[in-house]
């Protein structure tokens, strides 16, 4: 998969991030695991640019629940659904 840059506007700011197979999949292993919002804020944090991150951790700070947010908007449009159906 070719490098792909996301902005995001979030909180009225405009944060790029540039997620890797490598960080998915480490995101996908810590869900698995139940670790949720730790694997949110990592995936998002890691993903984030560094000019980001400072409104990224204000954020964080001000509502517990925006890591998860947060992610659920970078990997919907990360890994967008495929079409798959089963041929009997």
């Amino acid at each position: 998969m070719s490098k792909k840059t996301i902005i995001l506007t979030i909180a009225g700011t405009d944060i790029s991030f540039d997620p890797t197979p490598e960080l998915y999949g480490e995101y996908m292993g810590q869900m698995a695991q139940g670790d949720l919002v730790d694997a949110a804020h990592n995936f998002v944090m890691q993903s984030a640019s560094e000019d980001g991150k400072p409104a990224l951790r204000e954020l964080f700070d001000d509502n517990p629940g925006a890591p998860m947010q947060v992610a659920g908007a970078l990997i919907k449009e990360y890994s967008p659904k495929v079409a798959i159906s089963v041929k009997k």
